[in-house]
């Protein structure tokens, strides 16, 4: 999922956090060797605070074995249907140097450093790692023990007067080199020449290096802390990927006309930012957004739709999903209407013109109601637990709402669908009114309590003992019209919950799935303990797409 994404992102970020710049622009930070014409950068200006840093350790000593451990399990997995193949023995020789490394100290041991710099970018399009080590023999030693226990050694090379480790085949070349105190690891397609692997793993500096203050400038613009932010060049990747594409086969070359229309295209999105709006102890947020053209920015403005209710404070889950499925389909045939006024000429564009009248047609009929008066929906789990006995139903509570500019047709529709709700009146004055049991499957009659309550824009149920209060005040709450697509909030003991039905559940398994199952519990179980709150969120802005993903961490 998305916000899973934003989070190892976020906790790789952190992991390679780098330590701060002078105001003297400094040559030997990786900063220093990326391209002013790169079509993607992540990289750290400054160190993680160390507050942050001495969390995270707390987090890792009791998480690492836990991580070791599902690893063995799936290399063991994994070892069984490739047994021949040396990539098992090798991971497990990582594995083995990894295994029981959870503080800076240990780490330092193999090399690394929690506060080094380090940039990931592109070479044309080439991706690069650099990043500083603290100790560059360890690392070597390290490198030759996982050689020597799992029989498999890297390859070797001289580029210039730089000794290289190399993997990969014919088609694609990783490139490995311990330069002074910096560790870079290139990626090369195969046949490429000596000059391109000199650029990649900077030896040969780029004739033009990426301003000192660019990326500083970037993250005072955007709200970014120094701690790990980037982008992605839209514009500049799509060029070089025509480029490139000519330079392999000049026949493939676009001309004039396909030139303009491509740039245009990616003009519509040309960049994705990334990077912290918050990191310490205390709080973790990653921020990320596709920045949009003004005009597609202000067109799509017309999808936000206000969602119904509002995320309590207590929720152990709460998932909302802004709905407007009129505008949304307003808005796709005003695309594919301005694609049909103004075809591309271009012949590699020409399937956007015909799915786009393809997609115009289907789009063209019309959305029946109560479908088409849909605007949003929210779902809020207040309680969940598994009262004893392996047969028993767990207490479940919550709301659910469905925001609606006609709600009243829904009441009326899921009234004619049972002769119980039939003799139910049902008011727009966000009252509760009790659901009869008569109404429900009969495996679950006298044994779920529902309330049913409605007003102008929006109707909701209740599910689960005493709740007919909370969905009155979850029904009543105001809307906020802020651009929200999609948002949700998890309490970090919705994972202790977790952890309870895989216990539940793991008896009936075989023992190895139970021993995998295991080990996952008790992640959870910590997880439960190091997370107050996830907060995740899409929204349309004036600038774009935003996605941010705000992790509370608990007492420690």
């Amino acid at each position: 999922m998305r916000t899973r994404i934003l989070r190892h992102l976020a906790l790789t970020a952190a992991l390679v956090a780098v330590a701060g710049c002078g105001k003297k622009a400094d040559t030997t930070t990786p900063l220093a060797f990326v391209p002013a014409d790169t079509p993607y950068l992540f990289a750290n200006i400054e160190p993680a605070p160390d507050s942050a840093i001495a969390h995270w350790r707390e987090q890792m000593q009791g998480a690492w074995p836990l991580f070791t451990d599902m690893m063995d399990q799936m290399l063991a997995e994994v070892g069984k249907t490739d047994a021949d193949s040396a990539v098992p023995k090798v991971l497990k020789a990582v594995l083995d140097e990894m295994r029981g490394r959870s503080t800076p100290e240990q780490w330092r041991e193999i090399g690394f450093d929690p506060k080094a710099h380090a940039a990931f970018y592109g070479v044309d399009l080439l991706p690069v790692m650099r990043l500083e080590l603290a100790d560059p023999d360890a690392f070597r030693a390290m490198i030759a023990r996982i050689e020597q226990k799992s029989g498999a050694a890297l390859g070797t090379t001289r580029i210039g007067e730089q000794d290289v480790r190399t993997f990969g085949n014919d088609e694609a070349r990783g490139l490995v080199a311990i330069e002074g105190k910096h560790l870079v690891v290139a990626f090369a397609a195969g046949g490429a020449d000596e000059a391109l692997e000199r650029k990649l793993l900077g030896i040969d500096r780029p004739a033009q290096v990426l301003d000192a203050s660019a990326l500083a400038d970037f993250n005072k613009a955007r709200g970014y802390l120094p701690y790990g932010s980037g982008w992605v060049d839209t514009r500049r990747l799509v060029a070089m990927i025509a480029a490139k594409a000519a330079a392999g086969d000049p026949a493939k070359a676009p001309d004039a006309t396909c030139r303009d229309e491509i740039d245009a295209l990616a003009a519509k999105a040309p960049r994705l930012a990334i990077g912290y709006r918050d990191l310490d102890d205390k709080r973790m947020t990653m921020h990320a957004r596709i920045e949009l053209d003004p005009a597609l920015a202000k067109s799509l403005s017309a999808l936000a739709a206000p969602l119904p209710g509002s995320t309590p404070d207590d929720a152990l889950l709460d998932f909302a999903l802004a709905a407007p499925v009129l505008k949304a389909r307003d808005f796709l045939v005003a695309q594919a209407d301005a694609v049909t006024k103004a075809p591309f000429r271009c012949a590699e564009l020409a399937s956007i013109n015909q799915g786009m009248a393809e997609a115009k047609a289907k789009l063209a009929q019309t959305i029946p109601p109560p479908f088409g008066d849909l605007s949003g929906a929210r779902v809020t789990l207040s309680r969940f637990a598994w009262p004893a006995g392996e047969a028993s139903m767990p207490d479940v509570a919550g709301t659910f709402l469905l925001g609606s500019s006609n709600p009243a047709l829904l009441a009326s529709l899921a009234q004619m669908t049972s002769p119980a709700l039939a003799g139910i009146a049902i008011a727009p004055d966000g009252k509760p009114v009790a659901i009869p049991s008569a109404a429900l499957p009969p495996q679950l009659a006298g044994k779920l309590d529902l309330d049913v309550a409605m007003t102008t824009s929006a109707i909701g149920v209740s599910f689960g003992k005493d709740e007919a209060q909370r969905l009155a005040a979850a029904i009543a709450a105001p809307t906020a019209a802020d651009g929200t697509l999609f948002t949700m909030r998890l309490r970090g003991e919705m994972y202790a919950k977790f952890a309870d039905a895989m216990d539940r559940f793991s008896a009936s398994l075989p023992p190895e799935s139970r021993k995998q199952l295991d080990t996952q519990r008790k992640l959870y179980a910590l997880y439960a303990q190091w997370f107050d709150h996830i907060d995740a969120r899409m929204a349309l802005v004036p600038e774009g797409v935003d996605f941010s993903e705000s992790v509370t961490f608990g007492a420690h």
